[in-house]
Parts: structure tokens; C-alpha cells; sequence
């Protein structure tokens, strides 16, 4: 494979916007036909939350980059600041809070290429 069709460029991704931020994918089966990676960067709104859900087919990765983030997985929180990671495990339910007065951002990533989504309610 081209090196070339490895790239996803800039005006290529997917950007999701949600009351509580967006999620802009730069890597997935979609984009780059990984079955094996699913990347994106998210942006947290100041004082938002996205709500609780749960990937049931993949573990995921959080490393945050800017902001600080509770995230609480289940009836347990724990404050992310920049250059801290994440690991949720595989089904595990999750949300993240941003308390903060300026935007959060982090890096996602899942181990697979069709990352599923599963609100909890």
C-alpha cells in the first residue's frame, strides 16, 4: 500500500458536533481501512459533559492534551490533566466532565477500526 493512502488529510476527516463538543475521527476503518485502530481528537466544551456510555467492542484510550477532565468510570472519578492517560477497558461504563473555564482537549483511540458506541442509561 501507497504510503499516500495511509494519510487521512486534514480536509478528509470526520468532525461530530454534540452540545457538549465534538469528536474529529483521523483514523477508522472508514477513513484509512485500519481494522485494527480507530483515532480521534475531542474537544470538551467548558463546564460540559458527554453523556454516560460504553464501547462494547473495544478498549479505548484517553490522553488529555490540554484542560483537565474528571472522568468517571462507573461511581468512580479521577481528574485528567494534560499529559495524563486514560485506559477503559472493553464494555466499561463512562463520562467525562469538563469543570474547568476553557475547553478541554484529548486524544481517543480504540483498538479496533469500527469503534461502537452504547449510551447507558
Amino acid at each position: 500500500m501507497a504510503i499516500d493512502e495511509l494519510v487521512t488529510r486534514s480536509h478528509e476527516q470526520r468532525q461530530e458536533t454534540h452540545e457538549w463538543g465534538t469528536i474529529t475521527w483521523v483514523d477508522s476503518a472508514a477513513l484509512t481501512a485500519s481494522d485494527a485502530l480507530t483515532v480521534g481528537h475531542v474537544t470538551i466544551f467548558a463546564g460540559a459533559e458527554n453523556p454516560e456510555h460504553a464501547h462494547p467492542n473495544c478498549d479505548e484510550a484517553l490522553l488529555v492534551l490540554e484542560g483537565t477532565i474528571e472522568h468517571w468510570l462507573d461511581d468512580e472519578s479521577t481528574t485528567l490533566e494534560p499529559g495524563d492517560c486514560l485506559h477503559i477497558p472493553r464494555g466499561q461504563a463512562h463520562r467525562a466532565v469538563n469543570q474547568g473555564n476553557e475547553d478541554a482537549k484529548a486524544v481517543i483511540a480504540y483498538d479496533t477500526g469500527t469503534r461502537e458506541f452504547e449510551p447507558v442509561e
